[in-house]
């Protein structure tokens, strides 16, 4: 099996579909109306139509995003479980296209896959409705059942969510052998499990879900208490690029200045090519590089994966 190995765990969310929704701002509610559209000049208030021109279809769900983000040079593997519907099956081609391994993903062949509506404006900000689906999330025995398969070794870099139910967590430091890396993307914030002493990951948080977890003032005094509770820790700062800790150390990784399209799912991609990058050697900090990089190009277009990094700019970015 090859080194350069990450596998990444998904929860009920893995299959949803976005639809990317671009408008303007209407008049007041109607009644039993439906309008295909939005474009908006700007996002609605409470009570208001948005009404726009430009509607934009394609995969999303949290953990896609990052599965399809780290092939860069790195085989990729996805434990997870999706819905047997058409929109669930596209999904998981989709994926297979991406050069993502989906021998792991498990179909519930009665369940539907969850959906997401993704409004935009022009400043790139979105507000999000989901409908999750009745796709059951991962049991421990699912991670057990694909980890055993897939049989994580020195070099390989396990990436998880806070979707993540804590039994799978618990599986996964269970699994980890010498030379194994964990990745722990906590978001949704809640209460960070206790982690075993010899086992703990690399958190990864944006700067708000730092403050709910921590109650820290700051950006670098969250990732500095992070750090202590897990192995290290970085923390996503938007257009203020990211910092990061480890071993008592605190390092601002900067980023560049780039004409903003959508926000939604920058985040998935610099954790997954984080863990990619970590996966191929490269130190932490310049890992976050990478993958604040990434995260960059990321945002230049419509739609969460509208300009996720591909195999070919992997060099680029590892130069930026």
């Amino acid at each position: 099996m090859l080194r350069h190995n990450s596998c990444i765990l998904s929860s009920k969310r893995l299959d949803k579909k976005c639809e990317r929704i671009l408008g303007r701002p209407g008049g007041g509610r109607g009644c039993g109306e439906h309008r295909p559209a939005p474009a908006l000049s700007r996002l609605s208030l409470p009570g208001r139509d948005s009404v726009g021109d430009l509607v934009k279809e394609g995969f999303g769900g949290k953990e896609g995003h990052e599965a399809v983000a780290a092939p860069m040079g790195t085989a990729t593997h996805l434990v997870a479980k999706g819905g047997g519907d058409a929109d669930g099956l596209k999904a998981v081609a989709n994926l297979r296209s991406a050069s993502v391994g989906v021998d792991t993903v498990i179909t519930e062949v009665s369940t539907p896959t969850g959906q997401a509506l993704v409004m935009v404006d022009p400043h790139g900000e979105n507000r999000i409705a989901v409908i999750s689906g009745a796709i059951a999330p991962l049991s421990a025995q699912d991670v057990t059942d694909a980890l055993t398969v897939l049989r994580p070794l020195a070099g390989y870099v396990i990436l998880t969510s806070g979707e993540i139910p804590l039994p799978c967590l618990q599986t996964v430091a269970g699994f980890l052998t010498p030379g194994t890396r964990w990745v722990h993307n906590a978001a949704p914030a809640g209460i960070l499990p206790a982690w075993p002493q010899d086992n703990r990951p690399l958190l990864v948080v944006n700067e708000v879900e730092a403050r709910q977890l921590t109650g820290a003032a700051d950006a670098r005094a969250a990732a500095q208490i992070l750090a202590e509770a897990a192995s290290d820790a970085v923390v996503t700062l938007g257009g203020d690029a990211a910092q990061g800790a480890q071993e008592g150390l605190y390092e601002h990784i900067p980023t560049s200045a780039v004409t903003l399209g959508d926000t939604t799912g920058s985040g998935d991609v610099f954790c997954g090519v984080l863990a990619a990058e970590l996966a191929h050697g490269s130190p932490l900090t310049r890992a976050a590089a990478t993958a604040t990089a990434a995260a960059v190009f990321a945002v230049t277009a419509l739609g969460a994966r509208g300009a996720i990094p591909r195999p070919n700019d992997h060099v680029r970015l590892r130069a930026h």
